[in-house]
């Protein structure tokens, strides 16, 4: 209460940087709708704290400026972390020994990584950091890094340098991590440059694979770089709502539920 006093955050704006921490974005009309409010107070509010540099405005919403982004990740490393690793589990039943794969950037690709720690003869191309640590263990696995931006708050590799790197590559799996998947399919990510460079993975992988838990369904993500029909599965921990599911029936991704199958 005394931090805030001193810097001037009211309840509000206080709970605004609070949801933007844990979800890393956050839309102007989701934050209006949740705190009964019009866009234009919560414009307002996104002004004043950026201007204190406790969040970082982006066209339709707010994030978390390169100076506190940190805190974000790890809190989304332990969210749902019993959900990401089934999630892994059930995308590495579909991996063969000695496949070629690119991994996205996120926990959930973390959680991707750790179970395909006991595959055999795996070449990887991956922009995560993460990853990369975590399957270097495994020393029969070539492991490929492409050149960029390192962003400190995730440890991904991003930037036009990446994404031109991976259009140099085919893979026989590409495994994607989303922002969020909407009730029309769409599949979307908080930043665009993580978005052009998933999209250009999409492009070169042969199998395509989105992996998203359940708080995924219709967050706040804003970037699109495909749609569930150009993507062969989506696996999640729970049923999505109705909306969600229909619109993969139309699109003919396969829907697969974590520890259902």
């Amino acid at each position: 209460m005394a931090e805030q006093k001193r810097l001037g955050i009211n309840n509000r704006q206080d709970q605004i940087i609070s949801l933007v921490r844990e979800r890393g974005f956050a839309s102007i009309e989701m934050l209006a709708e949740k705190f009964g409010v019009s866009q234009q107070t919560v414009r307002r509010d996104i002004i004043y704290l950026s201007e204190r540099n406790l969040l970082q405005r982006h066209f339709g919403g707010a994030g978390l400026p390169a100076g506190i982004d940190g805190l974000a990740y790890p809190n989304r490393k332990v969210r749902n972390a019993q959900e990401k690793a089934m999630i892994g589990k059930e995308i590495a039943k579909k991996i063969p020994n000695g496949s070629s794969l690119f991994i996205d950037i996120g926990t959930t690709m973390e959680a991707v990584a750790e179970a395909l720690i006991n595959h055999e003869g795996l070449r990887i191309l991956t922009n995560h950091i993460g990853v990369v640590s975590i399957l270097c263990e495994k020393t029969d696995f070539e492991i490929i890094l492409p050149g960029g931006l390192v962003r400190n708050k995730d440890r991904a590799i991003a930037g036009e340098t990446t994404t031109e790197f991976l259009k140099n590559f085919r893979v026989g799996y590409g495994i994607f991590g989303i922002g969020t998947i909407t009730d029309d399919g769409q599949l979307l990510d908080y930043d665009y440059r993580d978005a052009q460079a998933s999209r250009a993975a999409l492009e070169i992988s042969k199998h395509k694979f989105a992996a998203a838990d359940h708080s995924k369904f219709n967050a706040d993500a804003m970037m699109p770089f495909a749609h569930a029909s150009e993507v062969d599965a989506i696996f999640t921990d729970q049923t999505p709502s109705e909306a969600i599911v229909k619109a993969l029936e139309k699109s003919g991704a396969n829907l697969i539920i974590a520890g259902q199958q």
